[in-house]
């Protein structure tokens, strides 16, 4: 017994210096917003088949699969079939998306490992409609959700570009986005009870190269991504942690 447990101690000891040494990459797989002794246990009994929750940051994510999964004719825009058209929706490359409601008015993408702010129509800090410029995005919106340490958390921020472009779903317009990011959305909800997508612009914290007083954005009813003023005011969907 006593054999069987230092040998135990020996495997958890080296598999928490693997989960450690992928650093923010992919060591926080309970998402505890730190890389500890936990990490490494969930990764022992994944590796011998024992039951464990989903692992928040698997350690070979990749890209995520866009959504896409039909094929069109290129003149007319006609569903075709996908067989030999070499499209995304033939292909359907990366990673199957995940998401995990966390019950407390976030969700998690188990395939990035970010976490978001969930959506509502309450009137409160965390309305859909609420609409900031891109320098309120941060000074009044994410800098209350860190004073209230909304989820039980004081770092969130703003999503950069390729954060925010990943809630866009191929598949789908108005809003262009999966259906964990708009249901339930009626009046009074809350971000217990719902998540509210706008059909207009959000915020990114990416700012535009080639003319500096410009933010790019994506705007949800077709998915598309692009930059605006900075004076502009627009949605915003708060994030924390990732890869």
């Amino acid at each position: 017994m006593v054999t069987r447990l230092a040998s135990l101690t020996v495997v958890v000891a080296l598999l928490f210096a693997a989960v450690t040494a992928h650093g923010q990459q992919c060591g926080d797989l309970d998402n505890s917003g730190q890389i500890e002794a936990s990490d490494a246990l969930l990764l022992l009994n994944k590796a011998v088949d024992q039951p464990v929750p989903d692992l928040i940051c698997p350690l070979s994510a990749g890209l995520a699969v866009t959504g896409q999964t039909t094929c069109y004719d290129a003149t007319e825009g006609v569903v075709i079939d996908c067989a030999g058209t070499g499209q995304d929706g033939e292909l359907q490359r990366g990673a199957a998306r995940s998401f995990t409601d966390n019950g407390d008015g976030t969700i998690t993408d188990n395939v990035t490992g970010l976490m978001w702010e969930k959506l509502s129509d309450d009137g409160s800090i965390h309305d859909g409609d609420n609409l900031y410029t891109w320098t309120d995005a941060v000074t009044t919106k994410v800098a209350t959700l860190n004073a209230t340490s909304f989820g039980g958390y004081t770092d969130w921020r703003l999503p950069n570009r390729v954060e925010l472009g990943s809630l866009v779903n191929a598949a789908t317009t108005r809003p262009a986005t999966y259906s964990v990011f708009n249901t339930g959305c009626v009046a009074s909800c809350t971000v217990l009870t719902c998540n509210c997508t706008l059909r207009s612009r959000y915020w990114s914290s990416t700012t535009f190269a080639e003319g500096p007083q410009y933010a790019w954005s994506v705007t949800f009813e077709p998915g598309n991504v692009e930059w605006e003023a900075k004076s502009f005011v627009a949605g915003v969907r708060a994030v924390r942690g990732g890869l």
